[in-house]
């Protein structure tokens, strides 16, 4: 046993101090430290596109906010102009009805309401105008004019306005995690009373 110890030995330093099986091992190690270069260099792109495509959903979303006041901005110059042309037309008719000319009074008349109706709707899609027609039901709501509510803002204009606000006013009636059972109860046996 001793003996095939040895001869073991004796043939791992003859294969040891041969020089072809040291070059192939020493390329071996060379070709394993260029794979692992490489893979770094894979590592280092992955995250410079990662962190490309970030920055590329940030800018998105400042376009699209950027895009969302210039909608806004239209929608109030829409509104001005629909409102400086109903007045324009009912002034119009006014005079026009003053002259006696009651034909060309009432077709002023009627283009002047045509726009004003128009208007209302413009009006009416604007959001700071749709943020408080939500407040002013929600407040409704609270106080228990549902109907009033209901007719102030129905609830398929909620999802034209922004959900923060919807979430902040539902965030205010859950009970806070922390809250004890007497406050939860309390606060669940309000919103009963409510409804």
């Amino acid at each position: 046993m001793l003996l095939s110890e040895v001869n073991n030995v004796r043939q791992l330093v003859e294969l040891l101090s041969d020089d072809g099986f040291t070059e192939a091992i020493a390329q071996a190690e060379d070709l394993v430290n260029d794979v692992n270069d490489t893979l770094d260099r894979v590592e280092e792109v992955e995250d410079e596109a990662a962190e490309a495509v970030k920055e590329a959903n940030q800018t998105l979303v400042a376009v699209d906010r950027r895009l969302s006041k210039v909608d806004e901005t239209i929608s109030l110059l829409e509104a001005k102009i629909e409102a400086g042309f109903s007045l324009g037309f009912l002034v119009f008719a006014f005079n026009f009805f003053i002259d006696g000319d009651l034909l060309f009074a009432a077709s002023l008349a009627f283009l002047g309401l045509l726009g004003a109706g128009q208007l209302l709707v413009t009006v009416r899609t604007i959001p700071q105008v749709q943020k408080l027609r939500e407040l002013l039901r929600y407040v409704l709501e609270r106080l228990g004019f549902r109907r009033a509510a209901a007719l102030v803002a129905p609830n398929e204009d909620v999802d034209l306005v922004d959900d923060s606000f919807q979430n902040a006013l539902q965030d205010a009636e859950e009970p806070h995690p922390n809250a004890t059972a007497r406050q939860r109860r309390s606060q669940q046996g309000g919103r009963t009373r409510r409804e």
